[in-house]
């Protein structure tokens, strides 16, 4: 109901996302790239040191995620309710997002992720020549202002690959202050704490929110849950999304 009203979605700080492992998987495909590299180069000591410490978490980053799949068992028992649930799909080809915001795959394949890994290193190597010799701050300053945001921007869409039948796309956030002007920081509550997030408007090139169907998941009221969502959909002038009923035959009530 929120996200049809609004025709937005929440982007919520990486750091409270459901799996607080992802930052440390990613961190340990970088870790490995460099190893054995941080003793004879100090670039690679000085990239090494970037992901020490809570600093490579605590950059305020905001993600929401998608699926590719619209009726997965897996996403009703992971997400819908014991007796309900929805998933809205969009229209994602020509999805006009705000700027500070994209839309991507997430990457499940090893290989695939360190190649990204290398090719990132290799690039943060060509631009520096000139912050490997003398003074090591210039260095320093260099990998935490250039090259960090680019990590931790890297790690938001790798994924272990046994979570590959999820098949996620997520929208990321370039690193944003707590309180920039114009665009305050909004708060929900969760379970133990406040959650920080942040609020994408979805238009598509004609300006129009990019919904394309609801699939209402596995209910004991299937024929009465579908229509009031068409009636929800009809009183927002999205009359063209048919909702339907999810094909999975599962029974949580």
């Amino acid at each position: 109901m929120g996200i049809i009203g609004s025709q937005q979605i929440w982007a919520t700080h990486h750091q409270c996302l459901n799996d607080t492992q992802e930052f440390l998987h990613a961190k340990e495909i970088f870790r490995r790239e460099l190893a054995g590299q941080a003793d004879a180069n100090p670039l690679s000591a000085a990239m090494w040191h970037t992901l020490d410490g809570e600093g490579f978490e605590g950059v305020p980053l905001y993600v929401a995620s998608l699926s590719e799949e619209p009726d997965s068992l897996a996403q009703w028992r992971a997400y819908g309710g014991p007796a309900s649930g929805f998933s809205l799909g969009f229209e994602t080809n020509g999805i006009v997002l705000p700027s500070r915001f994209r839309l991507v795959p997430c990457i499940y394949d090893k290989e695939n992720q360190r190649e990204k890994v290398r090719s990132l290193v290799d690039d943060i190597r060509g631009r520096a020549p000139g912050y490997t010799t003398g003074n090591p701050e210039p260095l320093r300053l260099y990998v935490s202002v250039s090259s960090r945001i680019a990590l931790h921007t890297l790690a938001l869409v790798f994924k272990h690959p046994k979570f590959a039948a999820e098949k996620e796309w997520r929208i990321i956030s370039e690193a944003m202050m707590d309180s920039p002007p114009g665009a305050p920081l909004d708060f929900r509550e969760g379970r133990s704490m406040l959650i920080p997030y942040r609020r994408v408007p979805l238009r598509n090139s004609r300006n129009c929110f990019p919904l394309t169907h609801v699939v209402v998941g596995p209910n004991p009221n299937p024929e009465q849950s579908v229509r009031s969502v068409r009636s929800l959909l009809a009183s927002h002038r999205l009359t063209h999304c048919n909702p339907r009923m999810s094909e999975v035959p599962y029974r949580s009530w």
